[in-house]
């Protein structure tokens, strides 16, 4: 049952990796810990900046180097990866609302009837 509820969680890495970068340009420990805090879930680093790496291939986000105190890779959400998320906040907020409100209020939400006539 956890390692079903962590897949879940590591499939909403992108829209929250994404949404992250929208608000500031971030470094990778930054957001890994962000994540962790969001979702409650430990990240595994190198599977975050795996993920990183692969979205950056994608276009989606740019990452530069940064001298402040040391040296950090910074992560920046590009055009692309804005588009990107803004179809994904459209889908969370139009197809996904119902869903996630029966889910949470179950009292609300109308039950499909299962009767055809």
């Amino acid at each position: 049952m956890v390692e079903i509820i962590r897949a879940f969680l590591n499939g909403l890495n992108i829209i929250v990796i994404l949404w992250l970068l929208s608000v500031k340009p971030r470094h990778g420990y930054e957001i890994m810990k962000e994540i962790e805090r969001l979702t409650g879930v430990n990240s595994n680093p190198s599977a975050i900046y795996s993920f990183l790496h692969s979205l950056e291939e994608e276009g989606l986000i740019l990452s530069k180097w940064i001298m402040e105190k040391k040296a950090r890779r910074c992560y920046f959400l590009t055009a692309k990866g804005e588009r990107l998320l803004n179809r994904l906040k459209s889908l969370f907020n139009k197809q996904l609302r119902v869903f996630t409100e029966s889910l949470m209020y179950p009292s609300r939400s109308k039950r499909p009837s299962l009767d055809s006539s």
